[in-house]
C-alpha cells in the first residue's frame, strides 16, 4: 500500500471506531485501551524496526473492532471469547475498500487473529508479536486493572483480587514474546503485583 492510502485507511478507521465508539458508550473503552495499545505499539516499533509498520498500526486499530459493535455489556462479555475471530472477519471486509494487496489483507488478519496469543492463534511474526505485547502493555499505561467491577459488578474483592493476580500472570507471560518489553512497564507491573499481594496478607 502506499502512504497516501495507508493514511487515509487510519483517518478512515479511526472516525468509524469513534463513532461506533460514541454510538454504542465504548468511548471509555477507546480512551482507555484503543489509544493505549496504539501508544505502546509505536515503542515497540521503535524496538523492533524491522518490521512492518503500517500492517502493526492498522491491526491495532482494528484488533478489538468487534467490540465497538456490541450494544451493551451483555453483547460486549459474550464478544470477549470470539472478539479476535470477528474482529478480523471485519477488518477483511473494511480493507477490501482499499488498494492493499491480497498478502497485506491476510498479515493483518493475522496480527488480529493473534493478539491474544491463545491456541489455536499464537502470535509468530514479529508484527503479530508486536500487536499481541502492544495490547498487553496497554493494562499498564492506564486504568485497566481498576476496571474490573465495571465489568463484574456481582464479584467480590476476594474474587477480583483471584482474576486480576491470573490477569497479571498471562500479562507476563506476553512480555516473553518480545524481549525487554517488560521494561515499558516494569515500575507499574510491580505497583499492581504489590496492592494485590498485600491486600491477599490483610484477609
Amino acid at each position: 500500500m502506499s502512504q497516501g492510502e495507508y493514511l487515509k485507511i487510519i483517518k478512515d478507521i479511526e472516525k468509524t471506531i469513534i463513532g461506533l465508539a460514541t454510538k454504542n458508550g465504548w468511548l471509555w473503552f477507546y480512551q482507555m485501551h484503543q489509544k493505549e495499545v496504539l501508544r505502546y505499539a509505536d515503542k515497540l516499533l521503535k524496538l523492533y524496526p524491522k518490521a512492518n509498520k503500517r500492517i502493526v498500526v492498522i491491526s491495532c486499530w482494528l484488533h478489538d473492532f468487534s467490540y465497538y459493535q456490541a450494544k451493551n455489556k451483555v453483547g460486549f462479555d459474550n464478544r470477549r471469547k470470539i472478539h479476535h475471530i470477528e474482529s478480523a472477519e471485519s477488518a477483511s471486509s473494511i480493507l477490501s475498500k482499499y488498494q492493499l494487496t491480497k498478502e497485506e489483507i491476510e498479515q493483518i488478519k493475522g496480527c488480529i487473529l493473534a493478539h491474544r496469543n491463545s491456541p489455536p492463534y499464537l502470535s509468530r511474526t514479529i508484527e503479530e508479536k508486536i500487536v499481541a505485547v502492544s495490547d498487553t502493555l496497554s493494562h499498564f499505561g492506564s486504568v485497566f486493572y481498576f476496571t474490573y467491577f465495571k465489568f463484574y459488578p456481582d464479584k467480590s474483592i476476594d474474587e477480583m483480587v483471584k482474576d486480576d493476580l491470573e490477569k497479571l500472570a498471562r500479562d507476563k507471560r506476553d512480555f516473553k514474546l518480545l524481549p525487554g518489553s517488560e521494561e515499558l512497564v516494569k515500575e507499574e507491573y510491580k505497583i499492581i503485583e504489590r496492592l494485590l499481594i498485600n491486600y491477599q496478607k490483610i484477609i
